[in-house]
């Protein structure tokens, strides 16, 4: 067995005793080595201690029973090996940066650690911030067009007034874009928008959405070191496998809070209505 085959299979073993006891003398059957060595080869490897990763798993399962279940909060620190509700609070905060009380009354911003995977590169190090979200309906409206490419909506409003003539209406620019999805030859229905309550505008296309819940991203780097695209990718790719939420078949919604090409600066939210799988 291949090195990397064994330590996904530890990866796999401490995945199902998460809510259980984690047998040192298991894990070094496993990787045919004793325990110290493979502790201190995990840290190096990974630039974590296995302590740690598995404290963040913990913490990140956690989260999600405190937003999905009805369970008490001593139950759900006793089900992850800690042995007060204080001592589960302390070490909730000291990850996500909130106490269990207050992810119960919703609208917090978490932090999600994926499990590892390893392969010739090793993924799921680094964290992914997110918000659950409960939203009652709303209204957008906008441009809406099916073009040969991502951008395409884009350009078309920047070019033919239809943002300016937003402007002039709502005072702001367009700043949100929907996507809908994508056609068999790569077309994509896309949409550039701008939330709205008022009456129906001429000329412009209107889209409702139902009361849902969202997951919220932040993409906020540079424009040209492709940080949205990397942030949908890691969503896409580490978050929704392995979470327990699922897209619900609605459009997502990319919200522009600043995209300045002269700086070579971004700032997104990415918002994803989800159902649980």
């Amino acid at each position: 067995m291949y090195w990397t085959e064994r330590m996904n299979c530890i990866i796999d073993y401490i995945e199902e005793h998460l809510r259980s006891e984690i047998d040192e003398n298991e894990i070094s059957n496993i990787m045919a080595c004793p325990f110290s060595v493979f502790q201190s080869s995990f840290t190096q490897i990974t630039g974590i201690s296995l302590s740690e990763y598995i404290r963040r798993r913990k913490l990140t399962l956690g989260a999600y029973d405190l937003q999905n279940t009805d369970e008490k909060v001593i139950d759900i620190a006793m089900k992850y090996g800690y042995q007060s509700a204080d001592a589960f609070r302390v070490a909730f905060k000291r990850l996500h940066g909130v106490t269990p009380s207050e992810v119960r009354e919703g609208g917090v911003t978490l932090t999600f650690y994926c499990r590892l995977n390893f392969e010739m590169n090793i993924r799921g190090i680094d964290k992914m911030d997110y918000t659950l979200l409960e939203r009652e309906p709303f209204e957008v409206i906008g441009i809406r067009r099916t073009t040969p490419y991502g951008a395409g909506t884009w350009a078309i409003v920047k070019s033919d007034g239809s943002n300016e003539k937003m402007k002039e209406l709502s005072g702001k620019f367009f700043d949100l874009g929907l996507c809908f999805g994508f056609h068999s030859d790569g077309s994509n229905d896309y949409m550039c928008a701008i939330e709205w309550s008022g009456e129906e505008v001429r000329d412009f296309d209107s889209y409702e959405y139902p009361k849902a819940t969202w997951l919220r991203f932040e993409a906020k780097g540079t424009i040209s070191g492709q940080v949205l695209n990397h942030v949908w990718h890691r969503i896409n790719n580490e978050f929704l496998p392995q979470s327990k939420y699922q897209k619900c078949g609605l459009p997502t919604i990319e919200k522009f809070i600043v995209w300045d090409e002269a700086s070579d600066q971004c700032n997104v939210e990415i918002w994803i209505p989800v159902s649980l799988k």
